[in-house]
């Protein structure tokens, strides 16, 4: 019994955090990364356009699937500040 508990504790010990400020647009698109690389996510609060999500991952399992969900965001942020240049003009 103490070796699962002290295999469960250093299990949680290397779990890391994410948060995430995804544009309410995409949240679908977003939920389906998660969903593809099984990962959950937790809406932690919200402001007018964007949603913030924590989402709970094992470095060494998920560090890819982090890295994609962080250049997903990157592109979707580049296509929204080009669209509001283009609302300037």
């Amino acid at each position: 019994m103490c070796t699962k508990l002290l295999a469960l504790s250093q299990k949680v010990k290397q779990m890391k955090t994410r948060t995430f400020n995804v544009p309410a647009d995409s949240i679908v698109e977003f939920a389906e990364i998660l969903s593809e690389y099984e990962l959950e996510g937790v809406i932690v609060g919200t402001s007018d356009d964007e949603i913030e999500i924590n989402v709970d991952y094992e470095p060494e399992e998920h560090s890819q699937a982090i890295l994609d969900m962080i250049e997903h965001i990157e592109n979707l942020n580049g296509e929204f500040q080009e669209e509001d240049e283009d609302e300037d003009e």
